[in-house]
């Protein structure tokens, strides 16, 4: 348990020095946008993003959206998240082909003892399926939660079967 926590955190941290490294390197117009709001469709949709949360501790909901059929240098990172209460939650969102991101549940400020759960499922097939709980105190600058990343969500069931998974760990 705590080594897979500490790989998440590790990844975490990754994730987010490499996003930070290429906002400040990066030339031109920033390619990145955010809202405090999950939207119920991105861009024109097509096909159907179903997350479902439950958390014993209050968390923030994120989920990204980068079209990756564009080229690279012109595709455009949308950001959203949600502040969530303890309790259930879920989203339903439409989304087009050749999009995807990552899916993360993080706990804000988690005790001991506190769990989370998140289900994703594309176009009612269900993708993937997380719980952990809190064992110990978090360490200074760590993080409790779940994350997924999935190249193109439409193809989230094949990618998390696939030898070739992308799923972060």
């Amino acid at each position: 348990m705590l080594k897979k926590l500490l790989i998440r955190g590790s990844v975490c941290l990754l994730g987010t020095a490499t996003v930070l490294t290429w906002w400040t390197i990066h030339p031109g117009k920033s390619q990145s946008n955010s809202s405090d709001r999950i939207p119920p469709k991105f861009e024109n949709g097509g096909n159907r993003l179903n997350i479902s949360v439950e958390t014993s501790a209050p968390a923030t909901m994120r989920v990204e959206f980068t079209d990756h059929n564009k080229e690279f240098s012109s595709q455009e990172v949308v950001e959203t998240w949600e502040k969530i209460p303890v309790g259930s939650r879920s989203w339903s969102v439409d989304v087009p082909a050749g999009v995807g991101g990552y899916i993360e549940l993080d706990a804000d400020n988690p005790n001991v003892g506190d769990t989370l759960m998140m289900q994703v499922s594309m176009n009612g097939e269900e993708v993937d399926q997380q719980s952990e709980r809190l064992d110990h105190p978090l360490e200074p600058d760590y993080g409790f939660g779940l994350q997924d990343y999935f190249e193109h969500y439409s193809k989230a069931k094949r990618q998390m079967s696939g030898a070739g998974s992308e799923k972060a760990q």
